[in-house]
């Protein structure tokens, strides 16, 4: 060992580099909270609190970026519509309602930083982002991306840009395999500029290649990480994507190599979890956290046998310790309550779900006119085939919501359509795609279209479930939440006017 480098001062130091965080001394253990141990809000805040009286700063992350991917999937929980709706919506006034809105549920509970948003640019058939992206238009994603970031931070809690320099256009899920593409689409790096200028805390880098950038994955490419901070000028907390999965990490030769990798690039944290678990499979599954002590040993080394500048560490070191300064919750913190958290929450999901929900074919038929007859209801399973996607939980509510109003009737899949109805509205939320790009969905709508009877296809998920689609009317929701299923009820019924077809760059 060097002389100049002191053994217990290298390894705290590399220890606030890897995430989930390290318990204090004495207390054993990382930070890490699963769904079986807080699965409602009162033992989340329990559990948060019992963190925050042994641990300085505490900053928990965890992902809730509303639509298709909230770790906080409660029952009692207000579910925001996504980034895709904001998109749908284009209001940068809602984004900033929808950032507070998440940030004061999370403070409410004791969690102070949130990976989102996403600012990658939507693309068609992208599993990565497909839902969870503002837009495809470079100016419309890039003011709602600032203005959801402000929100956030407004309300106290720490944001995060990814997946830098951009994911749009990638053809694989990077859960499952590294995409590679040849460019970044125009506009790329768009959004990431304006969250940054909006003061986000943290940037994350993402575990694509892009060719004519660099060879190696984004999160170990120095080229890639000097672009945000020598050309768009971030000065805050960079950090890697997850590395725990086999997909992001074995590319680079495992997870400590990963990690070595992202970090020796100028990656400033190196992401083995997020400290709450976003499934219900325990206290700390079978992830890369359990390795976590080879993680900071292979690190520590690295510093010690002169492959790892220790300068770069200490920036780094001070980089997140200044974010834990900011956003981090101190002991006996004073947080808001979360009922009146939640409530506000409810009133920013109706808000956007009432400006999101598009009818881009059939307007005219609305509100359906049943002649005293019934609606039958066809709900396509969902084909559950993306990774990271929560939403696929969420309970049916469109039945009984329009229930309240109209005679419903639901019929199974494939099965005939009663003679009484006085229309079919076919809906589903991801129904997967055959071999002609079509949905499921729109192929069970297309087969009942044309017989006499009105029907109607609702796409609770991606506007693209649409695509090819013969049904009469098509309704794009954006989410399956109470307050999207609220509105497109709404609108079957009468209660609200059908939206103006959209104007030029947004999605539909």
């Amino acid at each position: 060992m060097p002389p100049q480098l002191d053994l217990e001062v290298v390894r705290e130091q590399v220890e606030s580099l890897v995430r989930p965080g390290r318990m204090p001394s004495g207390a054993g253990g990382w930070l890490r909270i699963g769904k079986d141990r807080a699965h409602n809000p009162v033992l989340m805040k329990a559990t948060t609190d019992s963190v925050a009286a042994t641990v300085d700063r505490v900053l928990l992350s965890v992902n809730q970026e509303g639509g298709r991917l909230s770790a906080l999937d409660w029952p009692e929980a207000v579910q925001l519509p996504g980034a895709s709706a904001l998109g749908a919506a284009g209001s940068p006034e809602l984004a900033e309602q929808a950032g507070s809105a998440i940030g004061g549920q999370l403070r409410a509970v004791g969690l102070t930083w949130n990976l989102a948003p996403v600012c990658d640019l939507a693309t068609v058939g992208n599993p990565a982002v497909s839902g969870r992206a503002f837009s495809d238009q470079p100016a419309v994603a890039a003011p709602l991306a600032a203005a959801f970031v402000r929100g956030l931070q407004r309300a106290g809690v720490a944001g995060t840009a990814k997946h830098f320099p951009g994911l749009g256009g990638a053809a694989s899920d990077p859960h499952l395999q590294t995409p590679v593409l040849d460019r970044l689409l125009p506009g790329a790096l768009v959004p990431f500029e304006a969250a940054v200028e909006a003061g986000v805390a943290s940037v994350m880098v993402g575990s694509h290649i892009v060719r004519d950038l660099d060879t190696v994955p984004a999160l170990a490419s120095a080229r890639i990480v000097g672009l945000l901070r020598d050309r768009i000028g971030f000065e805050g907390v960079i950090v890697s994507e997850n590395l725990s999965i086999p997909a992001v990490c074995n590319p680079l030769g495992g997870l400590a190599t990963a990690a070595l990798a992202a970090v020796t690039a100028g990656v400033d944290m190196v992401m083995l979890d997020s400290e709450i678990s976003r499934g219900h499979r325990g206290n700390v599954p079978e992830t890369g956290a359990r390795k976590r002590p080879a993680v900071v040993d292979a690190l520590v080394d690295a510093v010690l046998g002169g492959r790892l500048d220790p300068a770069q560490v200490v920036r780094s070191a001070a980089r997140i310790t200044a974010m834990e300064e900011q956003f981090g919750l101190a002991p006996r913190a004073g947080l808001p309550a979360w009922s009146q958290a939640n409530e506000a929450a409810a009133q920013a999901a109706e808000a956007i779900a009432a400006a999101a929900v598009r009818v881009p074919c059939g307007g005219h038929l609305l509100p359906l006119d049943l002649h005293g007859r019934t609606v039958a209801l066809l709900r396509v399973p969902d084909a559950g085939e993306r990774k990271a996607d929560s939403a696929r939980h969420a309970p049916d509510l469109l039945p009984s919501l329009l229930g309240e109003h109209l005679p419903v009737g639901s019929v199974p899949c494939g099965g005939p359509i009663p003679a009484d109805a006085g229309a079919v509205v076919v809906y589903g939320y991801d129904t997967g795609r055959g071999p002609d790009g079509v949905s499921s969905a729109a192929a069970c709508a297309t087969e009942r279209a044309g017989r006499g009877v009105p029907v109607v296809q609702v796409a609770l998920g991606d506007a693209d479930e649409l695509t090819g689609s013969r049904a009469d009317v098509l309704i794009a929701a954006w989410s399956p939440h109470r307050a999207t299923a609220a509105a497109v009820a709404s609108l079957l019924t009468g209660r609200t006017s059908a939206p103006m077809p959209p104007t030029e760059g947004s999605r539909l």
